[in-house]
């Protein structure tokens, strides 16, 4: 009897060894360190704006607008710029005639105030903004002067470059 008592007894020793290894079950932790880095970035969309200055008549200036939407992240500074067109003097903008090569009617274009002469990329008449994260709009307003007398009736057209600068 003293022997089952003794093998009973090492039988739940062994028993209890069992069981609280499998509640003591190995583990090992650390950390995954997750990280991203967000650029200043900006878009036009759409990237291709129509301004139609209309039919111009000689003794008024002609005068139109049309808007640009950037879109920046936030707290982005940057500036948009707008070149001076394929057919420019230098820096004055001109339409050319769908025709005649030789024959051009002078256009400015503005900033939302309407008397600011919009200027091209990395000069003193681009347009700051800072970005919000939404889309921020932007007028732009054409104008032919009047007097341009010299010009030949049919289509004049131009491309200008719009050019958002960003860090």
């Amino acid at each position: 009897m003293k022997k089952n008592r003794c093998l009973k007894q090492g039988l739940v020793m062994i028993g209890l060894a069992a069981s609280t290894s499998a509640l003591q079950a190995a583990t090992a932790t650390g950390n995954l360190n997750v990280s991203a880095v967000v650029n200043d970035f900006c878009e036009l969309n759409p990237s291709t704006v129509s301004l139609d200055l209309g039919t111009y008549v000689p003794t008024t200036l002609s005068s139109v607008s049309a808007n640009l939407q950037v879109r920046c992240t936030v707290g982005t500074s940057a500036s948009i710029g707008l070149g001076y067109g394929l057919n420019a003097q230098t820096t004055t903008r001109r339409l050319k005639h769908a025709t005649d090569p030789t024959v051009f009617l002078t256009y400015e274009l503005y900033q939302p105030n309407g008397t600011t002469v919009w200027q091209a990329p990395g000069e003193t008449g681009v347009l700051s903004l800072t970005g919000t994260g939404s889309s921020q709009s932007f007028s732009v307003t054409g104008k032919i002067p009047a007097d341009q007398w010299s010009i030949k009736t049919g289509s004049y057209t131009d491309t200008v470059v719009i050019t958002v600068t960003f860090p």
